[in-house]
This record gives C-alpha cells, sequence and structure tokens, in this order.
C-alpha cells in the first residue's frame, strides 16, 4: 500500500486496483473523498478523519459523492470520529453510499454527531 501527500490532496491510498483519495474542500471545513474505503485504505480513511477533527468548525463536511464503496469499518471510523465530537459540533456527509444511513442506523441509531444530507 502506498500513502502520500500531494498539493491539494490530504492522502491517497492504494493497493491493487483499490484506491481512496482524500481532499481538502475549499470554502468550508472537510474533505472529499474519492474511491473505496475498506481495509487497503483504511490507514489514509482514518488519517483523513483524524486530520478533519483538528477543526474547531462546528460542522465538519466529508463529501462521499465519489465514493464507489465503503465496508462497516470505514462507516464504524465515521462514527467514532463523530462520537468524539463536543458542543454541538457534527460531521456532515454529503452523498454517501446508500449503506452508509443504513449502517449508522441499525448501529447507532442515537448517535448525534453525524449528520446524512442528500
Amino acid at each position: 500500500m502506498e500513502v502520500s501527500a500531494e498539493a491539494g490532496r490530504s492522502g491517497a491510498s492504494s493497493c491493487g486496483g483499490t484506491r481512496l483519495e482524500v481532499y481538502q474542500l475549499t470554502g468550508r471545513p472537510g474533505v472529499r473523498a474519492i474511491g473505496e474505503i475498506g481495509l487497503v485504505t483504511r490507514t489514509a480513511w482514518r488519517e483523513a478523519l483524524t486530520r478533519l477533527l483538528r477543526s474547531s468548525a462546528d460542522r465538519l463536511h466529508v463529501d462521499m459523492s465519489r465514493v464507489a464503496f465503503i465496508d462497516v469499518a470505514g462507516v464504524t471510523d465515521l462514527a467514532v470520529a463523530a462520537q468524539s465530537l463536543s458542543g454541538g459540533r457534527r460531521i456532515v456527509l454529503h452523498r454517501p453510499p446508500p449503506q452508509v444511513a443504513r449502517v449508522l442506523a441499525v448501529c447507532w441509531p442515537e448517535l448525534g454527531g453525524i449528520e446524512v444530507a442528500p
């Protein structure tokens, strides 16, 4: 697995055909994930979430519109990140794959630190 940082990109990970790229959003605090979030790319995903949580903004945005796949562990990382927020702060997921909302509803039905936006 290869993990690197490039201009405008906060992290990339790939192995075989599996790839994840994570970019900082412009104009609001957050990241854009592109690719697949699974076993091979989990380290890069966790690192991106850790960097995201360093922001002091109330709403942290994660654009997932170009995420082709996310496994339960990747959704768990989102839930754990949201649980670490305090003071009304929240993570706002934009256009995540359908399984994200389903896993959150089943495993963390009372989780208040995360919002799924269309």
